[in-house]
């Protein structure tokens, strides 16, 4: 390599760079954890979830499929990821950021089942936190995090509405505390 390209470290920069690592040793963290971003949505389309069916379900490519409920059947539960609609924030106030990310369920009928999901970046990969039902063919439109909280904007069905096609404009919150994901309480 020539030596134009090279650089060499004062000893007092070597000094800091010791004193700096043994700090970050010294408090059990490391340089990647004490800044770990929440998931991203390429991680999440490739995550293990729970609360779409009684198991967990691993996707893959942002999907999964069951095997058939009656051998050689066409119909089989299916699950995935509601592309192109997450958010990510501190959603728990613990300085660590989250990713709300929304999934399907269809069992083979007509439904598909709509749900929030909150994941979270730890040591050993992403780790889906909780998962809640928001509704059968409920329509999403937009969501962000305000306050701590996640607002989802939704098209839902009304009490005249047809399961196919809901109408009613709703927007719709969610808290976090760390453990579970609970809608609150409508006006």
């Amino acid at each position: 390599m020539p030596s134009s390209t090279r650089s060499r470290w004062s000893p007092w920069q070597c000094f800091a760079g010791l004193v700096a690592a043994s700090l970050v040793g010294c408090s059990g963290l490391s340089m990647h954890s004490a800044a770990m971003s929440p998931p991203t949505p390429d991680e999440i389309r490739n995550s293990t979830v729970k609360g779409l069916f009684d198991d967990p379900v691993t996707l893959r490519n942002g999907r999964w499929e069951g095997e058939p409920y009656v051998v050689g059947g066409a119909s089989r539960p299916t699950a995935g990821v509601i592309e192109g609609l997450s958010v990510a924030g501190d959603l728990d106030g613990d300085g660590v950021g989250e990713t709300v990310a929304f999934l399907w369920s269809a069992t083979g009928g007509s439904g598909t089942r709509n749900y929030i999901a909150v994941f979270a970046r730890t040591r050993v990969g992403i780790n889906n936190r909780s998962t809640v039902l928001i509704g059968d063919r409920v329509k999403l439109q937009e969501a962000r995090i305000s306050e701590g909280q996640v607002e989802v904007d939704v098209v839902e069905h009304g009490p005249d509405d047809a399961m196919c096609c809901p109408t009613v404009e709703a927007t719709r919150v969610w808290r976090y505390d760390g453990r579970d994901l609970r809608e609150a309480a409508r006006d």
